[in-house]
C-alpha cells in the first residue's frame, strides 16, 4: 500500500472527456476567452507612469544621463535579478549613460545592498544607484549613501517592511495604489522604469522580460500573461546574442513557458547559485559574438557543475539524515551553499518532513537553508529557536539562518521537541481523464497553449515494468486497457523501489507528448502516487534499497518475525505493506522441532533434576529454546513447576509430541518458514491474501 504524499484535491469530480479537457483547463484558469488570451499583446501592458516615483525617477536618471554622473545598477543573483540588470543596463548603455552594475557576493554578503557594495559605491564617485529585483528593505545602506551624496532609486517587487528606506524614489507596485496589477516580476519593474525612460515599448528587451517573469513564478495572467505572449514571440528571433546561445545549446524542440522554465531559466540561475552571476550578466549584455560563444561554455559548465553538486550533496545529507526526527537538519562542511535550498526541498518531498540543511565553513559558521513541509510555518519554529541563531529570515514556507556551530546539537533538540501541527500538503488537480481515450493532438495544443501546470489523476494503471535512468531517474512503463505508457518520476528512485509490476495504481502528474524516432506517444510526468492493495516486496536475497524509500508502516518479514509473532494473521491485517527479508538465522528451531534434538536438551534438564530458569546454561542453548522446550515438557507431564521451581519427572513410555499445543505451534512456524522461503513470490502472495481474506 501506498499512501499518496498530498492531499488531492480535484477541481472537478467527474471524468473528463477528451473533447472537453482543454475547455476544463481554460474553466480552471478563469480564462473565458481563450484567443483572446494567448493573443494578449502591448494594448494589456499597464502605463509605467502609474507606478508610483515613476516620473520623479525617470527625470532624475535622464538628469544623471545629461551631466555625465556615474550611475550603478545593483542587482540580485537570481535569473529575475540577472535579467534585470542587463535589461536596465542595455538600455542606459542605449541611452549613452555612464554605467556600471554590480551584485551581490551570495556567500558572503547575502541579498541586497550591503556595506562592501556602498563603500565601493562611495569610493568608486557613484552619484546615482538603481536597485533591480531588491532594495526595498535595505534601509540602513540607502542612509549610509544618502550621507555620501548619492542618490538611490529603488526599483522592487519584493515585500515591503513598515518603515521604507529613505530612497529618492521607490518605484514598486505594492507601493502603488494606482498600478492596477500588482503581481509582476523585478524585471517588469526594471521594463517599465526602461520603458518610461525611451518612451518606447522596448521591442527588443520583451524576451529578456519573459524569461525573468516566468523564472520567477510570477502567476500568469494580466500583463504577465501578455509579455508571456510577447517575449515567446520575440524569443525565437531574437537579437540578443547572448539568449540566442542559450537557446542554441538547449536543444528545444518547442519554444513555449515549459521549455523556458525548465531549461533556459535553471541555466541561468545556475551560475547565480555557483557565485558566477557576473558570468550569465555578461552574456546577456553582450554585442561579441566572439564573447558570447566563450560566455556560453562558461554558463553550460556551470549548469554541469551545478547538476552534480547537487547530487553530490544529496547524497551527503541522504546519509545524516534520521528519519525518525519530526524535523530534518542536517549539517556538513561538504555541502555546496549554492545547492543546499535545492536538497532541502528534495529532502522535504521525499521525508515528507520539514528540513533544514545547513553548510558548515572553515569558521565553524554554518549557514542553512530551511523548508516547510505541507502548512507547517518553518519561520516560526526559527522563532521558537531563535536563541540558538545568529541570524536567520524568511517566510512561512521557506528561510534562511546561520548558526555557530557550538549550538547545532541545542537547535536539532530543540526543533524536535516541538509539538509541530502540519498536515498533509494539498495538491490541486485540473481533471480526472481515461489515458486511453486521451488524444495525443489535444495535449499537444495544450503544450503549444503553456500550460506545464496541467494536472491530471489517472486511475488503475498496473505497473508493467519499472527502470532506473542514468542511475537517478524512475521509469515505469503502466498498462490499461491493453495500451501502455511511459511515466518519469525525475531525481528520484522512490517509486522504482516501493512499487512491483502488477501493482495497480492511481497517479497524479502531468502530460506530454514524447516525439521519439518521429513517433508521438503520451507521457506521464509523475507527481504523486497512490496504490491502496496489499503490496509485497521480495527482498528474500537482497535489502537493497527499499528500507529507506518505505513511507508507511511496513512488515518486515523474515525467520524472526514469524517465529516472534503469535498472531500472523492480525499482524498481517494491520498493514498492507509486507517486506520479506532474508533469514535472519536467530533461532535454531531444529533443536526443538527435531525428537532427538529435544531429547537432549530433556536430558540436560534431567541431570539438574530440578531448576529455576536462572539456573539454565544459556551459553549452551537459546532462551527462547529453553523456554519453548520447558512449555513442551510440562504439556507432555515430563516437567512440573512448583513455586517457580521445575522439577523433571521420571517416565518410561513414549511420548507424542504433537500432544503438546507449544510444539505443535512451532512445528507450524517451521513449517510456515519452509513455505515463505522456498516458494515463488506468485504463490506467497496468493497465500497472504487468502490469510486476508479470511480475517
Amino acid at each position: 500500500m501506498i499512501k499518496s504524499k498530498y492531499i488531492w484535491e480535484k477541481q472537478i469530480e467527474e471524468v473528463v472527456s477528451d473533447n472537453q479537457i482543454f475547455k476544463t483547463l481554460l474553466k480552471n484558469r478563469n480564462i473565458s476567452d481563450y484567443e483572446t488570451f494567448f493573443s494578449m499583446g502591448k494594448e494589456r501592458l499597464h502605463d509605467p507612469f502609474l507606478l508610483q516615483d515613476m516620473e520623479k525617477a525617470v527625470n532624475r536618471i535622464k538628469f544623471a544621463i545629461e551631466n555625465k554622473e556615474k550611475i550603478i545598477i545593483f542587482g540580485d543573483y537570481d535569473c529575475d535579478g540577472i535579467s534585470s540588470i542587463a535589461l536596465l543596463y542595455r538600455t542606459l548603455s542605449q541611452m549613452g549613460a555612464v554605467v556600471n552594475y554590480d551584485l551581490p557576493d551570495r556567500f558572503n554578503e547575502g541579498y541586497g545592498l550591503n556595506e562592501r557594495a556602498t563603500s565601493e559605491i562611495i569610493k568608486a564617485g557613484v552619484k546615482l544607484v538603481i536597485t533591480v529585483d531588491n532594495g526595498i528593505t535595505c534601509n540602513n545602506e540607502v542612509e549610509i549613501l544618502k550621507k555620501a551624496g548619492i542618490d538611490t532609486i529603488i526599483t522592487d517587487h519584493h515585500e515591503p517592511s513598515e518603515v521604507l528606506p529613505d530612497a529618492f524614489a521607490i518605484v514598486h507596485p505594492k507601493l502603488s495604489p494606482r498600478y492596477p496589477f500588482t503581481d509582476i516580476a523585478g524585471v517588469m519593474v526594471a521594463y517599465k522604469l526602461a520603458s518610461a525612460l525611451k518612451n518606447d515599448d522596448l521591442d527588443d528587451l520583451l524576451d529578456l522580460v519573459m524569461v525573468g517573469t516566468i523564472a520567477d513564478l510570477m502567476p500568469l495572467e494580466d500583463e504577465n500573461q501578455a509579455m508571456v505572449n510577447l517575449g515567446i514571440e520575440r524569443i525565437k528571433n531574437t537579437e540578443n546574442i547572448g539568449l540566442r546561445k542559450l537557446l542554441e545549446f538547449s536543444n528545444l524542440d518547442i519554444i513555449n513557458v515549459t521549455a523556458i522554465a525548465f531549461k533556459i531559466a535553471p541555466k541561468i540561475n545556475s551560475s547565480g547559485r555557483l557565485n558566477k552571476a557576473k558570468e550569465a550578466v555578461e552574456l546577456l549584455i553582450t554585442s561579441d559574438l566572439k564573447t558570447a560563444n566563450d560566455l556560453i561554455l562558461d554558463i553550460e559548465k556551470n549548469h554541469d557543475l551545478r547538476k552534480k553538486l547537487t547530487e553530490d550533496a544529496f547524497l551527503v545529507c541522504e546519509e545524516l539524515v534520521n528519519p525518525e526526527d519530526s524535523v530534518i537538519v542536517v549539517a556538513s562542511e561538504k555541502l555546496h551553499e549554492g545547492v543546499i535550498g535545492i536538497c532541502a526541498q528534495r529532502l522535504v518531498e521525499k521525508y515528507q518532513k520539514s528540513t533544514i540543511v545547513i553548510t558548515i565553513d572553515e569558521d565553524e559558521l554554518g549557514k542553512g537553508s530551511a523548508r516547510s513541509f505541507g502548512d507547517a510555518n518553518i519561520l516560526e519554529m526559527l522563532n521558537q529557536m531563535s536563541e540558538y541563531l545568529e541570524r536567520y529570515g524568511g517566510h512561512s514556507q521557506a528561510a534562511g539562518l546561520q548558526i555557530n556551530l557550538n549550538n547545532l546539537d541545542k537547535f536539532k533538540q530543540g526543533l524536535n521537541s516541538l509539538k509541530i501541527k502540519e498536515t498533509n500538503p494539498i495538491l490541486k488537480i485540473d481533471m480526472e481523464v481515461n489515458l486511453p481515450k486521451v488524444n495525443i493532438q489535444t495535449i499537444k495544443n495544450i503544450q503549444n497553449k503553456s500550460f506545464f501546470t496541467a494536472t491530471y489523476v489517472m486511475q488503475n494503471l498496473r505497473v508493467a515494468r519499472k527502470q532506473i535512468l542514468n542511475q537517478k531517474h524512475t521509469k515505469l512503463q503502466l498498462e490499461i486497457e491493453g495500451y501502455f505508457f511511459d511515466a518519469l518520476d525525475f531525481n528520484s528512485l522512490e517509486f522504482y523501489y516501493i512499487l512491483n509490476p502488477g501493482d495497480i495504481i492511481s497517479v497524479v502528474g502531468g502530460l506530454n507528448v514524447n516525439s521519439y524516432r518521429n513517433r508521438d506517444s503520451l507521457q506521464i510526468m509523475i507527481k504523486d502516487i497512490e496504490c491502496r492493495h496489499l503490496q509485497i516486496f521480495d527482498y528474500r536475497r537482497s535489502n537493497d534499497n527499499i528500507l529507506e524509500y518505505l513511507r508507511e508502516d511496513a512488515i518486515f518479514y523474515n525467520d524472526d518475525f514469524i517465529i516472534e509473532n503469535n498472531d500472523l494473521a492480525k499482524a498481517l491485517s494491520d498493514s498492507k505493506t509486507i517486506v520479506l527479508l532474508p533469514k535472519n538465522k536467530k533461532y535454531n528451531l531444529n533443536q526443538i522441532i527435531d525428537r532427538v534434538e529435544l531429547g537432549k536438551i530433556y536430558k540436560y534438564f534431567e541431570k539438574l533434576n530440578h531448576f529455576s530458569l536462572d539456573d539454565l546454561n544459556y551459553n549452551l542453548y537459546q532462551e527462547l529454546i529453553l523456554t519453548k522446550a520447558i512449555k513442551i515438557f510440562i504439556e507432555l507431564g515430563l516437567v512440573e513447576v512448583l513455586e517457580k521451581t521445575y522439577h523433571v519427572k521420571t517416565h518410561t513410555s513414549k511420548m507424542e509430541l504433537n500432544d503438546s499445543p507449544t510444539y505443535q505451534a512451532i512445528l507450524d512456524k517451521f513449517q510456515h518458514m519452509n513455505f515463505i522461503y522456498q516458494n515463488e513470490i506468485s504463490t506467497i502472495k496468493n497465500y497472504f491474501k487468502q490469510i486476508l481474506e479470511e480475517k
